[in-house]
């Protein structure tokens, strides 16, 4: 039989590679989950009137969405970023009444059962969740998945169609494949829960070096941030390692000179220790993200998206407690962390590094 529409038969690994592609892949399951979790796949006639009597409406109001919405409806319209002014369900419930709600100039729209999301909307829903995905990779990937080569067949398959000069839609075929895989919704928050773990230990380690660059820049550089974890990981002093790795120092970290019962030298050595103590622990925490990442992401990963999906959507392998599980432990970890350096400013920082200076300056004159 001769091949012309997208199937699992003969386009699984095309399906797994684009998947695989992150940008790709939130186009992709972001338009499946705005058609099957929020419209039912257009199954339910009084769910597709009640929204389309809030689009006519010129002045939206909470009391209209309740009146109009069902509950679930309303949460993973929330969830998605459908709501221009509301950022949670939470908020939500606490609005009055006469709160009016934005759904912004452009909004999902359905006509002949055929699912219209405007390109900014749907940059705006998926950007809110995963922040890295910038606009440019956006458009590059919706041009991509437009007309992706046949691997067994000279044909085109679109993963997706644009409607108009600026509406998207998922492609009948490519919908029902992911749809036989499971609770694709599950499986991206799971990966939106993991990045925002990873966000936030982004934030903080980034946070830290830039106090370690206050007492040197050369001290956040990928060569030197090595020879530190190695001495943090052999029990070695830390500044003096550095030096016997042939690691040129400013003159500041040659301290032959200083008598070392000075508080200030020892305030000067203790949080500097203390921040790159820190900054150790999250290279070893990023390890453990990157890890858990592996399940569904990265060149050595252990699933294919699909199957991810599927683990995911039947908890195959306790996947998801062990998700769960794994994410409270480094959360905790995290926050440790986070408490032992809570207290170092920027500002103290480097007044305490221009007092180590001065100092210095002293010890050499004497």
């Amino acid at each position: 039989m001769e091949h012309k529409k997208l199937s699992i038969e003969y386009d699984l690994n095309l399906i797994e590679k684009t998947l695989d592609d992150k940008d790709m892949r939130y186009i992709v399951l972001f338009l499946y989950v705005i058609r099957n979790d929020l419209f039912k796949d257009f199954s339910n006639t009084q769910l597709i009137e009640s929204y389309e009597r809030i689009l006519i409406l010129d002045d939206i109001f909470k009391s209209n969405i309740v009146q109009f919405w069902e509950r679930e409806f309303i949460e993973i319209a929330i969830d998605l970023g459908l709501f221009k002014n509301i950022r949670s369900i939470q908020e939500f419930d606490q609005k009055d009444d006469d709160f009016i709600i934005r759904l912004g100039e452009e909004t999902v729209t359905l006509e002949n059962d055929a699912l219209m999301v405007p390109d900014d909307l749907l940059y705006l829903m998926i950007h809110k969740k995963f922040k890295n995905l910038s606009r440019r990779d956006f458009n590059l990937a919706l041009t991509k998945l437009q007309a992706l080569k046949c691997e067994k067949a000279n044909i085109i398959h679109p993963f997706i169609f644009q409607i108009d000069e600026h509406d998207y839609n998922i492609s009948n075929e490519l919908y029902y494949i992911l749809d036989q895989y499971g609770n694709i919704y599950q499986a991206i928050k799971i990966e939106i829960t993991i990045q925002g773990f990873e966000d936030r230990f982004i934030e903080i380690r980034d946070s830290i070096r830039s106090m370690i660059e206050i007492f040197d820049p050369i001290l956040i550089t990928k060569p030197v941030l090595q020879k530190i974890n190695t001495a943090i990981e052999n029990k070695n002093e830390i500044i003096p390692f550095i030096k016997e790795e042939k690691i040129k120092l400013p003159e500041k970290f040659n301290t032959d000179k200083i008598d070392k019962d000075l508080e200030i030298f020892r305030t000067w050595i203790d949080k500097l220790n203390l921040l790159l103590l820190m900054n150790n622990e999250l290279y070893i925490l990023e390890k453990e993200i990157s890890e858990i990442k592996r399940i569904y992401n990265g060149k050595h990963k252990k699933n294919s998206y699909l199957q991810f999906i599927e683990k995911v959507s039947f908890n195959e392998d306790n996947i998801v407690i062990n998700i769960q599980e794994q994410l409270i432990a480094l959360r905790d970890k995290l926050v440790k962390i986070q408490s032992k350096i809570s207290e170092l400013t920027k500002k103290d920082l480097k007044l305490l590094n221009l007092d180590y200076e001065r100092l210095i300056i002293m010890s050499n004159e004497d």
